[in-house]
């Protein structure tokens, strides 16, 4: 039997878990299996190639969607059946694309979703100028060409792609709300759908436009034509009976963009009508996805015709600290402490510093919990609420400072005894449960419910309206006092206490550090030095792909419009 390959961690990565390692040598020695079938093939290539295919599968799990290759290691690669460079005459697990390897699953994802996006990328206007001016002026009441809220209203409304990217505060749900009301204008019979890559992200969106379109239309015609709810980007594509199909749709609107990875933004364009427009809105500088790809942030690089920046910060004077932080660890850079503004502290980067904070930002919602008898579903609102105006966001899971420790710290401060569940116990739901529509990331609280006589269920809150979830039917959860940067995307809290990573460690990226600063609205208190945060800072995630260079090359070769 032969050892198990050794699996460095590339550089700049954290190091490779077991689980992954054993996949990642299994997909390696199905490929050496593969490569033996062809009889000229040179022994010597076989340990190559087991080492490159582990590699290239762990790149993957990463977050990279394909493995720069040597010239000797392309030179080695050539006559292997495991590697192809025309998937379209002869399938493998492995293309060579150029200088690249690609599982093969990726490669055509990626040379998808380029061809996809290039063909959605022409103009379709929905009606002529003078009905266009016209809708604009409705949503806006003065046209001005120079604003890029209306620049990306007018952009959706002329073409079927549009690809919005703005910070927090830059207005992108109201600059959605003002299209939704334009294009209902234009087309009273519309077809559209809201989607994000989360349940709770779905929810938020869904939420967040039906009040933003409130106020647009105080007389509601348009909103009762309008979906009443959102979807995840899996759900929408799942083919259910009371979900439209995609090609059916005019309009699909996805928030929280940054958060597709690369096959299910090829899944979701894939399967969009010839006249489906998609608008994709998010933040270029978040965190990408979990799963291989920065498509949202590549789609920001590309030619791409149908962009629009919103630079304007609507919050700044609620928050100029916040602001001014997030705007230089986009830059690269951070400020001196003293350039702090007062809703942005710096905290002492050590447990007891963080359960402090914790305890007492959470204090109003459990002096609620404490003061409030739960008479009936107004008492639930209003503690569900209190209780999601703070929140504590690690870099980590694991580790003195990472949500499982601060959690239960937290929780036993909260709760001094045995039972898993107790008044006020803040929970999140870590699967999809479609059948009761709850997903994964969506967050109650377990308090008493007044119709069952005081039995302990938990309460979620979307739109202003409790739902409630016996215990026994609660699918798989965990704490939510502290949860992770990743999970908080799509998320936003009065107070933030942010907790990255030790001193050079892997995770603290600029886009983590900015993600989490972000969710702040009011005040975030960090819980490193500055010079961590400047480490952050200078130090972007990159994700090996090549989705712009594809749109580009296609671009050029197509011509203009």
């Amino acid at each position: 039997m032969k050892p198990a390959i050794e699996l460095p961690a590339p550089a700049g990565e954290t190091a490779v878990a077991p689980d992954l390692a054993r996949l990642a040598q299994a997909f390696a020695a199905m490929c050496v299996r593969l490569g033996r079938l062809d009889p000229g093939a040179a022994p010597a290539t076989a340990p190559t190639l087991r080492d490159i295919a582990a590699r290239c599968w762990i790149a993957a799990a990463q977050g990279h969607v394909c493995l720069g290759l040597g010239a000797a290691e392309i030179e080695d690669l050539a006559a292997s059946m495991a590697v192809t460079t025309d998937p379209d005459t002869r399938a493998a697990p492995l293309v060579r694309d150029g200088g690249q390897l690609y599982l093969a699953r990726l490669w055509r994802a990626e040379t998808g979703l380029a061809a996809c996006l290039v063909a959605a990328d022409r103009p379709a206007p929905v009606a002529g100028p003078a009905a266009l001016q016209s809708a604009i002026e409705r949503v806006f009441g003065l046209a001005d060409p120079t604003d890029a809220q209306q620049v990306a209203v007018l952009t959706a409304l002329q073409r079927r792609l549009c690809v919005i990217t703005g910070g927090p505060g830059t207005g992108k749900t109201s600059t959605l709300a003002r299209l939704l009301v334009a294009f209902a204008q234009l087309r009273p019979a519309l077809r559209v759908a809201y989607a994000a890559p989360t349940g709770k992200a779905a929810a938020r969106l869904a939420q967040a436009l039906a009040e933003a379109v409130a106020h647009l239309d105080p007389g509601g015609e348009i909103a009762r034509r309008l979906p009443r709810a959102g979807l995840t980007v899996h759900r929408l594509l799942g083919r259910q009976p009371d979900v439209p199909a995609p090609e059916t749709l005019d309009l699909v609107i996805v928030d929280e963009a940054s958060m597709l990875d690369l096959e299910l933004a090829h899944d979701l364009v894939s399967r969009l009508g010839e006249h489906t427009r998609l608008v994709l809105a998010g933040d270029r500088d978040q965190l990408a996805s979990v799963e291989a790809g920065a498509v949202f942030a590549e789609l920001c690089e590309a030619r791409l015709d149908g962009r629009v920046r919103l630079l304007r910060n609507w919050r700044q004077r609620e928050a100029p600290g916040i602001a001014a932080l997030a705007a230089a660890i986009r830059q690269g850079e951070v400020p001196a402490d003293a350039a702090l503004g007062t809703d942005v502290m710096l905290r002492a980067a050590a447990p007891n510093e963080v359960l402090a904070r914790a305890m007492a930002g959470f204090e109003p919602a459990l002096a609620l919990i404490r003061a409030t008898p739960i008479a009936d579903d107004r008492d639930a609102v209003a503690i569900v609420q209190a209780c999601e105006r703070f929140r504590v966001l690690c870099a980590q899971r694991g580790g003195p400072l990472g949500t499982l420790a601060l959690n239960a710290a937290i929780a036993r401060r909260v709760h001094d005894g045995p039972p898993a569940w107790y008044p006020g116990r803040l929970v999140m739901v870590t699967r999809n449960e479609t059948a009761r529509q709850l997903f994964n990331g969506d967050v109650g609280v377990c308090l008493p419910w007044a119709q069952r006589d005081g039995a302990l269920a938990v309460a979620f809150v979307a739109a202003g309206a409790v739902r409630w979830v016996p215990l026994a039917q609660m699918p798989g959860c965990e704490d939510a006092w502290a949860m992770t940067i990743h999970k908080s995307q799509g998320s936003e809290f009065e107070g933030v206490a942010l907790v990255p990573a030790a001193p050079g460690h892997p995770l603290n990226s600029r886009e983590l550090i900015y993600t989490g600063a972000t969710r702040a609205r009011s005040q975030l208190q960090v819980h490193a030095s500055i010079a961590v945060l400047a480490q952050a800072a200078a130090r972007p995630a990159a994700r090996h792909g090549r989705l712009a260079q594809r749109i580009d090359a296609l671009r050029a070769a197509a011509g203009p419009d």
